[in-house]
């Protein structure tokens, strides 16, 4: 059985998350790597100058913020799959839960890749973090992936090399000025690389749900955990009769 090489999103120090992540990566039997660097500590100007856009706007990117450690880390992960000429690999946040049949879900999508979307510049998203569902009327049997026009987070994905060069060729040239879903959504929106989602889903980040604390700053959001189980029903329900 082939292997995937895994990239973990990671904030250096979080021990919890990280032994959380191997225990699920251990059990995969798949190599993997934490991404160490780039915690807010680690963005130096020379950092900042280099992959961020400093336009001085609200919400900017340039600056020591959580939102910019998280999306250098997940360049990073990037670069790496240009750096050791991976064919691809897939980046997973360090707070992503995996489904059942995960690993046999996500091999039979990735001959489902190869048979017809290994040429292109390929991102696939298999994380149920957003809710949304590819709609039934859409799913066709033994059919995994379905062509997107738009992210779905950024927690579980599939990178393939030639979309890993599309990204850093946009952002050495033009710098980043979105968070790495946004960022990813306005690269398909401009038709630089073709994204796909999984259906079914095979992960959720646990930040999404209410089982772990998002590691971004955010508003209070009380009952959490119940308030997703119930939008989880109704979304499912939702596609389901779409």
């Amino acid at each position: 059985m082939e292997d995937i090489q895994v990239l973990v999103v990671h904030v250096r120090g979080q021990d919890e998350r990280k032994a959380y992540m191997q225990k699920q990566l251990d059990e995969l039997g798949w190599p993997y790597e934490f991404i160490l660097d780039g915690n807010v500590s680690d963005l130096t100007t020379d950092v900042l100058d280099r992959y961020f856009l400093n336009d001085h706007k609200p919400g900017t990117m340039y600056g020591q913020f959580p939102r910019t450690s998280c999306t250098y880390k997940h360049l990073l992960a990037t670069q790496y799959i240009l750096d050791k000429n991976l064919e691809g690999a897939l980046v997973m946040e360090d707070d992503l839960r995996l489904y059942p049949h995960f690993k046999e879900l996500f091999l039979k999508s990735m001959a489902e890749y190869r048979a017809h979307y290994a040429n292109l510049p390929f991102m696939a998203n298999y994380e149920e973090s957003s809710l949304l569902l590819v709609p039934r009327s859409m799913r066709a049997k033994g059919r995994m992936l379905y062509p997107a026009n738009r992210d779905r987070f950024a927690g579980c994905l599939y990178i393939n090399n030639k979309c890993a060069r599309v990204i850093m060729d946009y952002v050495n040239e033009y710098k980043a000025d979105l968070i790495s879903d946004r960022l990813h959504n306005m690269l398909v929106e401009k038709g630089l690389l073709k994204y796909f989602w999984s259906y079914p889903c095979l992960a959720c980040q646990c930040s999404c749900d209410g089982s772990m604390p998002t590691m971004i700053p955010t508003k209070p959001r009380p009952l959490k955990r119940l308030k997703w189980f119930y939008k989880r029903f109704y979304k499912h329900l939702l596609y389901f009769f779409r």
